[in-house]
């Protein structure tokens, strides 16, 4: 019994010894396994911190904090492409263009300086809708036009704006309303009245300036000066009736662009088109941002039709197509459309 005993106590305490051996070794590779995986942990958590500090600095000071609305979505234009030729040869000088906010399908133009105070309306086709005078308005160099719709109806906006010679006491931007002009008339006379003239002068003295837009929502309207250089300014006006006879052009942001022609806003007020006399510059702002702020990040470069001399563009009634003019007879009517994604693009 005792050897029994012995022998048996030897034989569990030997499987015992040697279950120990086993757990004792299992128990040595699971701290080193424990080792190790706390070593890679820890590795891992010194790489989520260098990124966590690196990446305000890679991209951007807003990146660790929560992201701001969203800027419009980059239109996607087609090839620029002639539509026709402007059927009224008394548009010889087209220097400023609006689609209508009326009648959809019509556009405005003006002449440059030598012209007398009237607009020009046309299709698509370029077919002569007819000629309107502005009374209560001069000509003296009428350079751009805009056109906007509030509550209280659709209205054109006229600039005598340019100042080739830097030497005008001030500026005059008319407004008024729009006529109504039906799709089939053809080659009618007829007349509008101004309701506004803003007469404004600029903080630093002269500049010329020939691109004029308005923003409704804001109740301002913007220029764009027509510098050397390779630098412009954009300048604001406040369009409120006052009660003094000239107003002080402010300036909201300096942008580095060649010479500057003409400029439009997009009819949900997010976008601005500048325009040279080769390409055009577009600027995208957020709803509840102001201008400034958007003309200090870089621009898109839009590319534009070859023109003889392009001093107009307006955006459509789409608030994204592009449409321009040259100053020629017969003038071209250009059109830059856009490219709608199909399914699953």
């Amino acid at each position: 019994m005792g050897n029994l005993g012995q022998q048996g106590s030897g034989h569990c305490q030997g499987g015992l010894s040697h279950h120990r051996r086993v757990r004792g070794g299992g128990v040595a590779v699971g701290r080193e396994a424990l080792v190790g995986l706390r070593e890679r942990g820890a590795a891992l958590l010194l790489a989520w911190l260098i990124v966590q500090i690196a990446a305000p600095v890679l991209l951007g000071a807003d990146a660790a904090e929560p992201r701001s609305p969203l800027l419009p979505q980059p239109i996607q234009y087609g090839p620029p492409r002639e539509l026709c030729k402007l059927a009224n040869q008394a548009i010889n000088e087209s220097s400023g263009l609006a689609c209508s906010r009326r009648t959809p399908g019509v556009f405005w133009t003006h002449n440059d300086s030598g012209d007398a105070p009237r607009v020009y309306a046309f299709d698509r086709e370029g077919r002569d809708l007819g000629t309107y005078r502005v009374v209560g308005a001069k000509a003296r160099d009428w350079e751009d036009m805009a056109s906007f719709r509030t509550s209280r109806g659709s209205f054109l906006v006229l600039g005598d704006i340019g100042d080739n010679s830097c030497e005008r006491p001030d500026r005059t931007v008319y407004i008024a309303p729009e006529p109504r002009v039906h799709p089939k008339q053809r080659g009618v006379a007829g007349s509008i009245k101004v309701v506004l003239a803003i007469s404004f002068t600029y903080e630093d003295g002269p500049h010329n300036c020939e691109a004029v837009a308005v923003d409704p929502k804001q109740n301002v309207l913007l220029l764009v000066t027509k510098e050397g250089g390779g630098t412009c300014r954009v300048c604001t006006v406040p369009m409120r009736k006052s009660g003094s006879a000239r107003r002080i052009a402010q300036t909201a942001a300096t942008l580095k662009i060649p010479t500057v022609s003409a400029m439009d806003i997009s009819s949900d007020g997010l976008r601005a088109i500048v325009l040279t006399y080769g390409n055009a510059y577009e600027y995208s702002r957020q709803p509840n941002e102001d201008w400034p702020a958007a003309f200090a990040r870089a621009p898109r470069i839009i590319k534009m039709p070859r023109r003889r001399q392009g001093e107009t563009v307006c955006y459509g009634p789409d608030g994204k197509t592009l449409y321009l003019t040259s100053e020629k007879a017969p003038s071209p009517f250009f059109e830059v459309p856009i490219v709608e994604a199909g399914p699953g693009k």
